[in-house]
């Protein structure tokens, strides 16, 4: 989930301020990392540290880069990769071939591949890998193939080619030829990674999100289809489709990760989310509710659409204190539960002797709602609480946790609900009601797949039914088993 950035301006003196303005916007997708690259005709230059953007990237930094005179410049918001965050995997990240190239190669993405002993194996005899992240990988096999190719369309082919259906990515590259810099953007071909690019003043900017482009007094032109590459030179840019097939965007993206003033497939997504609100309100109907209140913050967007449904006051009667840590990387639930106590605080005059309808955007493990906002809701001495989740049950892992095993599926409170069964031949409302006990509230009111479907269009709900972006033979025999009892239920 990181965000990333990739700019090209020859000429443009505020390059590397924009750079650090595109970058910031997308603090909100990772604070473990950040780092800034930069290239002018005499090679590229590398800044990056732990920590968020500005406690990396000071006033001295952006002037000492941008007297470089650079005409492009890469930037990533690193999410934690690790449980602890290392420098060694920052990015971006400089490829390091054992012989000497004509090319030089610094990469940035956001994405996963699945698996990565063989490509490395692969890679092993040509390049000096450093890292344990993935994006070194695949930017050694950009740089193999530039090396092949040129820097030219056909390198992008090779490399979608031959991570199709194993990884998703949406990746930022400065390459340098010995004369110039070039800016690279690619996808994979089922647009997984939300991806887009405008130009602003002249200036090329291509971006996780939109927000880059609003930070910057600008308008998204494009969100990039499926293996969509730009190359940007002296000559110009160019984009072009290099492989066409049906897309697959991450709907989560809409539901949770992406900020609420980008678009997400042509769509606001703060206008998703309240639209999966007023879906919510048409499909239950009732509350019995005295308020509304969001779970913050992502939260806020499917709350706004349920007050708006059952005509009910918001209030923003619970609050995340300034010294909430992010939790939704950690792996165990007891220390997760201790986490989250500290995320939350309520305000007992608007919660007291009051019937709640709380409003998230899903529920994943469980563990942010038993142990932070639903006590801190309870303990100020609301009487009732409703859950309405804009998402679906969860019954299944992102493919980004694989890597965890079977555990990974057994933590998902769906499945935890069902601890002796599974919930894959319940209704609705028998799910709602086990992940309602499971959790301590009153009740759960969980969103249905169509409904999800109709708000933010098709694409890959993979936590929902398992149509994940990556191929069949890349997945662990334990999930193939589990999907396999999935299918039988819902045949």
């Amino acid at each position: 989930m990181d965000g990333i950035v990739g700019v090209y301006g020859l000429g443009d003196n505020e390059l590397v301020n924009k750079t650090f303005l595109a970058t910031g916007a997308c603090q909100h997708r990772g604070k473990a990392s950040t780092g800034l690259a930069i290239g002018n005709r005499k090679g590229i230059y590398v800044h990056k540290g732990l920590g968020r953007i500005a406690e990396v990237i000071d006033y001295n930094i952006i002037r000492t880069f941008q007297d470089l005179e650079p005409v492009a410049a890469i930037g990533n918001i690193g999410y934690t990769k690790r449980k602890i965050s290392e420098k060694i995997n920052a990015e971006p990240i400089e490829i390091s071939p054992r012989i000497d190239s004509k090319y030089k190669i610094v990469v940035t993405m956001d994405g996963y591949l699945i698996k990565d002993d063989d490509l490395r194996a692969e890679l092993e005899a040509d390049y000096s890998l450093q890292t344990d992240n993935k994006t070194e990988v695949i930017g050694a096999l950009l740089h193999r193939y530039i090396t092949q190719e040129g820097v030219k369309f056909e390198a992008g082919e090779k490399l979608v080619e031959k991570l199709h259906g194993r990884a998703t990515f949406a990746l930022t590259a400065l390459v340098h030829d010995g004369k110039e810099v070039y800016l690279i953007t690619l996808n994979d071909a089922r647009a997984f990674e939300p991806f887009c690019y405008a130009v602003i003043d002249g200036t090329f900017i291509a971006s996780s999100e939109s927000c880059s482009h609003r930070r910057l007094d600008g308008f998204t032109e494009k969100e990039y289809d499926g293996a969509e590459m730009t190359i940007c030179s002296s000559g110009g840019y160019e984009t072009k489709r290099l492989r066409e097939e049906p897309m697959m965007p991450d709907i989560f993206q809409g539901a949770y990760f992406g900020s609420v003033g980008s678009l997400f497939r042509g769509k606001e997504i703060f206008q998703i989310r309240r639209e999966l609100g007023l879906e919510l309100v048409d499909h239950y109907k009732t509350s019995q509710a005295d308020i509304v209140i969001p779970n913050p913050e992502s939260g806020w967007g499917v709350t706004v659409g349920i007050a708006e449904g059952l005509r009910k006051k918001l209030f923003p009667a619970l609050i995340k204190l300034p010294q909430a840590v992010r939790t939704f990387q950690e792996g165990e639930i007891r220390t997760r539960s201790k986490e989250v106590g500290l995320k939350f605080g309520g305000i007992d005059t608007l919660l007291k002797d009051k019937s709640i309808a709380m409003g998230d955007d899903s529920i994943v493990r469980g563990s942010v709602s038993q142990g932070g906002s639903v006590w801190v809701v309870y303990n100020a001495g609301a009487k009732f609480i409703e859950f309405w989740i804009s998402y679906g049950p969860m019954f299944f892992p992102s493919f980004k946790e694989w890597h965890r095993g079977i555990e990974c599926l057994y933590e998902l409170a769906a499945q935890r609900a069902f601890k002796d069964d599974n919930p894959y031949d319940k209704t609705l409302d028998e799910i709602n009601s086990a992940v309602a006990k499971l959790v301590g509230v009153d009740e759960v009111k969980y969103n249905s797949q169509d409904r999800i479907r109709k708000v933010a269009g098709d694409g890959s709900f993979q936590a929902l039914d398992a149509s994940y972006p990556i191929d069949h033979e890349f997945w662990p025999d334990w999930l193939k088993s589990e999907f396999d009892e999935f299918s039988r239920c819902q045949s």
